[in-house]
């Protein structure tokens, strides 16, 4: 799933933009948008823990406009690409003090608007697939799947255990277990999810993660695990 930004002081230019980027959805694009009227309204999302995958941009609103806005960004996120929508290039010197990705002038281009969102979802693409990405009422989070040790469910609510602590969020296990496999995740149990990588010992009914946590380990899924732990291991050594 990737999550755009769409600020704009303007709802019909709002809309039109979204129109535009629905029409890219698909089973294998997800994408979901988030409008803001004001820059403003855009920095306190970032400021209560809010990221995004791309921000787009009006550059003359009040009373933060574009450059101003994507300043504030820059210091809660270097990476996300920027959009700058504008009816005049005047700004385009400061766009580079902002690392802006595209300058898109009004009236946008519908195909190549799409073009450049495409081009960067492509990009995004070949790293997000080593991230992990979630809401909860915090806001949106990325964190590395190497960073990761495992996920445990209690009814709807999953706990994700990582390097720099735990996050909970609204989810189903079995989803977990299906969008993480190709990143060595394994079911080891109807509540738990585990990163291979991070697998120090299994004795018997029990794993012992590098972090010194045990986790249980069900009967029925042991001798698949066992297996894949020693294929894993083979193919890191």
């Amino acid at each position: 799933m990737f999550y755009i930004a769409i600020c704009d002081d303007e709802w019909s230019a709002i809309d039109l933009l979204t129109g535009y980027l629905h029409e890219l959805k698909s089973p294998k694009l997800r994408l979901t948008t988030d409008p803001f009227l004001t820059g403003t309204e855009l920095v306190t999302r970032y400021q209560q823990g809010y990221k995004y995958d791309i921000v787009i941009l009006d550059m003359l609103m009040a009373p933060l406009n574009g450059i101003e806005t994507a300043k504030i960004i820059r210091t809660y996120d270097t990476d996300v690409p920027i959009l700058i929508v504008t009816r005049t290039v005047e700004y385009a010197v400061e766009g580079y003090q902002v690392n802006a990705y595209r300058y898109i002038l009004k009236p946008v281009d519908k195909p190549y608007f799409q073009k450049e969102i495409l081009t960067i979802l492509a990009s995004l693409a070949k790293t997000s697939d080593s991230y992990f990405s979630f809401t909860n009422d915090k806001g949106l989070f990325k964190i590395k799947t190497s960073n990761i040790y495992y996920f445990e469910s209690n009814m709807r609510t999953i706990s994700v255990c990582h390097k720099n602590g735990k996050a909970e969020f609204t989810g189903k296990i079995s989803d977990i277990e299906g969008s993480l496999i190709e990143h060595h995740f394994i079911r080891i149990h109807k509540s738990y999810v585990v990163n291979l990588k991070h697998i120090k010992n299994i004795f018997k009914e029990v794993i012992t993660l590098d972090n010194g946590e045990e986790l249980p380990l069900s009967k029925h899924r042991s001798k698949e695990l066992r297996q894949l732990f020693l294929s894993y291991i083979k193919d890191t050594i």
